[in-house]
């Protein structure tokens, strides 16, 4: 009997739906992923990852990690697709321009708080101490600006705490022992239509399968695959032949491995 305090497939599904940024494309595959969430793959494919014990914990997990891969990896495979080098070098590229901007606006708002101290006290003037020798509370408006320098550091803070994270966003689950091999060709004689996209999704998940629950899981990659893709009708045996090695050196490497 299921857990009724764990997340379900469907429940996943019904949390991400409710997203505002959504695009038509990637709505459409969710609804069409929320006619099959009574396939009980779903629930074996959760189980085998809880008993792997490798993914961190994430809201409705672990289906939230499939259901952003699999949105994910049909986004690069009906994009213009481009080698997983020139991806990562794009990537760390805006991750360099987003911590430069967060550095900079750290450093803008300890520039502030820094140069109203200095002009303080260049032009403060020492209040005239009570008769008691009792220390005069501050002035309605000494305490305001006590509190806005300090909210403005504490900020500051945050942010260069942010800029130091922001390579640490989250992983890409579509990377693992698989290459991504991008084809030069696109359907063609012998080859069925979106052949080079439905080769890179089918990659991409099976990498998924391999950090999430330690195996391919093709059966259930070719499952996610024509849901993705309505009319690809993938079958297993499509899904290992696009995760075979394709070069002589990737051949040789795959057989030298444990």
């Amino acid at each position: 009997m299921a857990n009724p305090t764990l997340p379900t497939l469907g429940s996943a599904l019904r949390y991400y739906l409710r997203q505002h940024k959504l695009s038509e494309g990637d709505r459409a595959h969710l609804k069409r992923w929320l006619n099959e969430v009574d396939d009980p793959v779903w629930g074996q494919l959760a189980a085998d990852t809880r008993k792997y014990d490798q993914l961190p914990t994430f809201v409705e997990g672990p289906y939230s990690v499939f259901i952003s891969s699999a949105l994910r990896a049909r986004r690069f495979a009906e994009g213009e697709v481009v080698s997983p080098a020139l991806q990562r070098k794009r990537k760390q590229q805006r991750e360099q321009q987003e911590r430069s901007d967060l550095l900079t606006l750290a450093n803008e708002m300890e520039g502030v708080v820094r140069h109203y101290q200095a002009c303080r006290r260049a032009h403060h003037q020492q209040r005239v101490p009570s008769p008691s020798g009792v220390p005069l509370p501050p002035l309605p408006h000494e305490l305001e600006t006590k509190q806005a320098l300090e909210w403005l550091e504490r900020d500051a803070h945050r942010i260069r705490q942010l800029a130091e994270r922001v390579s640490a966003a989250e992983p890409d689950w579509g990377e693992g022992p698989i290459p991504v091999h991008v084809s030069r060709q696109s359907g063609g004689k012998g080859k069925r239509k979106q052949s080079r996209g439905l080769g890179v999704f089918m990659q991409k998940m099976v990498n998924c399968m391999y950090q999430c629950c330690g195996k391919p899981r093709f059966d259930v990659v070719a499952k996610m695959t024509n849901i993705a893709f309505p009319h690809a009708d993938v079958v297993v045996e499509n899904v290992r032949s696009a995760c075979r090695p394709t070069t002589r050196t990737a051949r040789r490497k795959r057989c030298t491995q444990p």
